[in-house]
């Protein structure tokens, strides 16, 4: 099945709120589980592409969006060279490559904006997910014990990180 990796266009809110709302509803890979509405994921969406930061979207050959990345620019002067990244693929789509698809479209993105580092956070047990982040050059910086607390379930947060700048000290 071939996927289709592009920006999102605001028309495409709905599509990534109903998505980013499934993979909550799976309680186990995202922090929250607040429910936004579509009209702010459109608003989201716009924000990103006027600020040239597009979210990337990966479409199924039937036109549906499969998943997901995108990353927010530190707010403060001091930290405008780092980037947090978001992601998520759709339980049917997994396993086909497109995390490592959107996880390149999204570095490359992060690199033609002159960051210099990219981090996530990931649920200690999300074993798949740490597995790809290492894979696409991650290193891990640190864990955040018991940082999750969820239908009485613990779940250690893993920080890590990718230094985009040649040579940066790591």
């Amino acid at each position: 099945m071939e996927y289709e990796i592009r920006a999102l266009e605001p028309g495409d809110g709905e599509a990534m709120c109903a998505l980013v709302d499934r993979v909550k509803d799976e309680k186990k890979y995202l922090f929250y589980t607040l429910r936004f509405p579509a009209d702010g994921t459109r608003k989201y969406i716009e924000s990103h592409n006027v600020a040239g930061n597009p979210i990337f979207g990966a479409f199924a050959p039937d036109g549906a969006l499969a998943g997901w990345i995108d990353f927010s620019i530190g707010g403060f002067e001091e930290i405008r060279h780092v980037g947090t990244i978001g992601m998520g693929v759709a339980a049917a789509h997994r396993g086909r490559g497109l995390g490592e698809r959107l996880m390149r479209a999204c570095i490359e993105s992060a690199r033609r904006q002159g960051l210099e580092k990219l981090e996530l956070e990931v649920f200690a047990t999300n074993a798949a997910a740490r597995g790809l982040y290492r894979k696409m050059g991650f290193v891990e910086e640190g864990c955040l014990r018991r940082k999750r607390k969820f239908e009485g379930a613990y779940d250690d947060l893993v920080c890590m990180a990718l230094f985009l700048d040649e040579g940066a000290e790591r």
